[in-house]
């Protein structure tokens, strides 16, 4: 895969010893999700055993945009599926190395205020595609679920964060900042 300049400053930022939160925007076609998975894949081939989110507001449509931009970037990439294996059911990726990414749908459901349905889930990173569709308690939430393997891997808790312009949340914490 062939990065554009500003995911190439991304991914600088993704792999810096500081950076905890990247939100990185634009609008359509800007090459968000694109990044997003690339930065997943690289990650768990780096780190054996890990575990990663893949999330957005409605598995579904994770399902029907991210994922498909996720088999994408494998085939750029030059991977096959002896390389990795997709659970539809389980909604997980596993990687050859034992890596796994889960999909996980970040809705704000009222018989879920809390978001138990992420409970107990360990992470050594995530993104969340088109996070300005989710609620800043679904962030922080996943963001405190990033805690696996971090101290043998010398990670920092690390969260990429895709949207297009909007207001809200995201507005508050990043693009006004």
């Amino acid at each position: 895969m062939i990065l554009t300049v500003k995911q190439t400053i991304a991914l600088d930022y993704l792999e810096d010893s500081t950076t905890t939160e990247l939100c990185f925007g634009g609008g359509a076609g800007g090459g968000k999700s694109a990044l997003s998975c690339y930065y997943l894949l690289k990650n768990c081939f780096k780190y054996p055993e890990s575990r990663w989110l893949m999330g957005r507001a409605k598995l579904k449509t994770l399902k029907d945009t991210t994922l498909k931009t996720f088999f994408e970037v494998v085939k750029m990439q030059g991977l096959t599926t002896k390389d990795y294996h997709y659970n539809d059911q389980s909604h997980q990726i596993t990687i050859r190395n034992g890596s796994e990414i889960f999909l996980k749908d970040l809705f704000f459901y009222p018989a879920d205020p809390d978001f138990d349905e992420l409970g107990s889930l360990e992470l050594t990173g995530a993104i969340i595609d088109e996070a300005s569709q989710v609620t800043l308690k679904a962030k922080n939430i996943v963001k405190s679920r990033i805690r696996y393997k971090l101290e043998e891997f010398d990670l920092l808790p690390k969260m990429l964060l895709t949207t297009n312009p909007c207001r809200g949340w995201l507005m508050d914490q990043f693009h006004k900042p």
